[in-house]
């Protein structure tokens, strides 16, 4: 039987695993964004100029605690 403690971590490693990928995902551009223009990384996502620019951040960021 389920219980609701069950449910309960299954939401919690869900949220684990999704901030995990967002990490990922923002050490990935930022390195990209060491290597080739901003433009071709919106062109190749498909995202905004503004959710680019705040993803090179926060993967810079989290780069900078990891080696700092």
């Amino acid at each position: 039987m389920v219980t609701r403690d069950d449910v309960t971590k299954i939401r919690t490693t869900y949220d684990e695993t999704v901030a995990e990928a967002e990490r990922v995902r923002a050490r990935g551009l930022a390195e990209a964004a060491d290597h080739m223009p901003q433009k071709d990384i919106i062109e190749a996502t498909g995202y905004s100029r503004e959710t680019v620019r705040r993803l090179i951040a926060e993967g810079r960021a989290g780069s900078e605690e990891k080696t700092g």
